[in-house]
């Protein structure tokens, strides 16, 4: 599919559904015309802490906006989009409304740094504008804070985020080969995403890169992970562009990493977009002519023109009806909604339920704080594909709800494609009570505490992609749990042999554990429940609303048609004549368009 012939049909479409009195429906064209060109696409770039993920990002955009120092890290989600003037925004976390902060664009690295601002709010992610040609077509770059070891809280809040994200590009230095861990962070990423690039970063201090590269495709081969590698070197790609050599940018690698993007996820998302806006601009057209056929008959046809009055007033009263709060499709609306609240919660309480017996039933064989790390591991990865399975089951349940009402209401001819939403994440970090449950106060209870502050004043969960509502309008709560369970907390169990009344101490400090967990999930369930309310009285409104706009789109369409007929018969024959040309015009041309315009979709999917 052209891109330059679906932009021609759109607007073309445009013009015909302006031309013939749908101006309303013109504007919706212009918009999905917009959104075909520019689809919102999202990018994580996630890897463990100082393996290049700044300088990358700062490489594909050609600015240097994020902090690469070795000795400071990025503690702080950034999202980067494009914008013709650079501007930055703080969003700050709050109780009440969430506070923004307009900040310079060189005061950017102050505010994601480790250290941060001085200002006891505490920052949920920064907005960066900045004029790209990479950004141009609607891309948005994600950096986010280090993972800090990937079986933490941060790599579950990843992996949950990116059933909603368009793609991933996993950072892994050329100084070492990939490890186990990465390997299986890359395994369930894979499943999740299916839009992975690994990006071997650093090749230019890497001598033996090339041997690296061999081997982590080796590692990939033996999983069967089919993730292509792409070896970039940042320094390489600034120093090309100090001194404008095209040959140095060739080698850092960053071309071809984002001719990579282009295919495995620009390409895709744009494709998507078009089968939407080609599947929408097509229904508006065949709307607007089964409204131009009445008119045409009644123009033809003295006596249907009586008909299609009268018509025109029934299927006005009838909309009216339809508009009402006691409308059959309004009441099946709300019953829907309460049945998939129903179901929801349902299931997500009863696997934190059977997660928490689980996780209770192996506290009482800790021993060790190796142990402890990999039950914490478990909770977090369990608790967040909980929550994560919650919000798409909500998201599955409104599309088939939709297509229910579309049903009811006879109306598909006018209803596009179902878009898909998008979703802002909500951060859990304080659930996680740093409560002592070591009354004697051990070396082991004070690294617990001080380890909890530690994660805390490092992004305690990754507010992946928390977007606002100016850069995804219909943007929707949705809660990832990022579960900072501490990994530290084996220290709890760490220094108990050494104690007389060590059995003693292990029974005190297993309890604290199952009372840790306990809040937690109480908490997580709190949240989450109050998180689904707000989310299914959002998917309410926004499907109420569509269908009540859709109801007055036809009660527009019968009366305009009505009324121009009526008003054209009484100018006499000359005007019925012509505007029946015109109206014979304009279904030849909207047939055309719509045929081309499903055509496009056609091979757009």
């Amino acid at each position: 599919m052209s891109v330059a012939d679906l932009d021609q049909s759109l607007a073309a479409a445009g013009e015909l559904l302006r031309s013939a009195g749908r101006t309303d429906l013109a504007d919706r064209a212009q918009a999905a015309r917009v959104r075909a060109a520019r689809p919102n696409t999202v990018v994580c770039i996630v890897g463990e802490f100082k393996q290049g993920k700044s300088s990358l990002l700062n490489a594909l955009i050609g600015q240097e906006l994020c902090p690469v120092d070795d000795d400071i890290a990025t503690a702080t989600l950034t999202l980067v989009r494009h914008g013709e003037q650079a501007d930055a925004v703080v969003r700050y976390a709050g109780d009440d409304e969430p506070k923004a902060e307009r900040i310079a664009v060189d005061e950017v690295t102050t505010y994601v740094t480790e250290h941060g601002s001085t200002s006891d709010r505490r920052i949920e992610r920064v907005d960066v504008l900045v004029p790209s040609p990479l950004l141009a077509d609607g891309l948005a770059l994600v950096d986010s804070p280090g993972m800090g070891g990937l079986g933490a809280g941060h790599a579950s809040a990843t992996l949950s985020f990116l059933p909603f994200a368009d793609g991933l590009v996993f950072v892994s230095d050329a100084t070492s080969e990939l490890t186990a861990p990465e390997l299986d962070f890359l395994a369930i990423a894979r499943e999740r995403c299916p839009d992975v690039v690994i990006a071997l970063t650093k090749t230019d201090i890497a001598p033996e890169w090339r041997r690296i590269l061999e081997l982590d495709r080796a590692h990939l081969d033996r999983r069967d992970l089919d993730i292509p590698i792409v070896p970039v070197s940042s320094a390489l790609r600034q120093a090309a562009f100090t001194a404008r050599d095209r040959e140095l940018n060739e080698r850092s690698g960053i071309p071809e990493l984002i001719q990579v993007l282009a295919k495995r996820v620009i390409g895709p998302a744009k494709a998507n977009a078009a089968t939407r806006a080609a599947g929408e601009t097509a229904a508006m057209i065949r709307s607007t002519e089964s409204v131009l056929r009445a008119e045409l008959e009644a123009l033809t046809d003295p006596a249907a023109a009586e008909r299609l009055r009268e018509q025109a007033d029934a299927a006005t009263q009838r909309l009216e009806t339809l508009r009402g709060g006691s409308a059959r499709w309004q009441t099946v609306l709300g019953d829907r909604i309460t049945d998939l609240s129903s179901e929801v919660t349902h299931r997500l309480r009863g696997r934190v339920r059977e997660t928490t017996r689980v996780i209770e039933e192996q506290i009482e064989t800790l021993k060790t704080a190796e142990q402890w790390d990999g039950l914490a591991a478990t909770l977090q990865s369990d608790v967040a594909d909980t929550v994560t399975e919650a919000f798409v089951s909500i998201e599955t349940g409104r599309g088939s709800i939709r297509a229910e009402l579309a049903e009811l209401l006879a109306a598909d001819d006018v209803i596009g494609p179902s878009e898909s939403r998008q979703f802002d994440v909500l951060d859990t970090a304080s659930m996680w009570r740093a409560r002592d449950i070591d009354p004697s106060e051990s070396s082991g209870g004070r690294a617990f505490r001080t380890g909890i502050t530690g994660l805390r004043g490092a992004q305690g969960g990754v507010l992946m992609l928390g977007v606002s509502s100016q850069f995804l309008p219909q943007a929707a709560a949705l809660f990832i749990a990022s579960n900072p369970v501490l990994l530290g907390a084996g220290a709890l169990f760490g220094g108990f042999q050494l104690m007389d009344d060590r059995k003693r101490k292990l029974q005190q400090r297993r309890q604290g554990a199952r009372t840790q967990l306990r809040t937690f999930t109480d908490e997580v369930q709190f949240e989450v429940m109050n998180e689904i309310t707000q989310f299914l009285r959002s998917v309410q409104r926004e499907l109420r609303d569509e269908f009540i706009a859709l109801i007055g789109d036809l009660q527009t369409s019968w009366t305009a048609a009505a009324q121009q007929a009526q008003q054209t018969l009484a100018a006499g024959e000359q005007a019925a004549t012509e505007r029946a040309a015109a109206i014979r015009a304009m279904l030849e041309r909207g047939d055309t368009l719509a045929a081309g315009l499903d055509e496009l979709a056609g091979s757009a999917a």
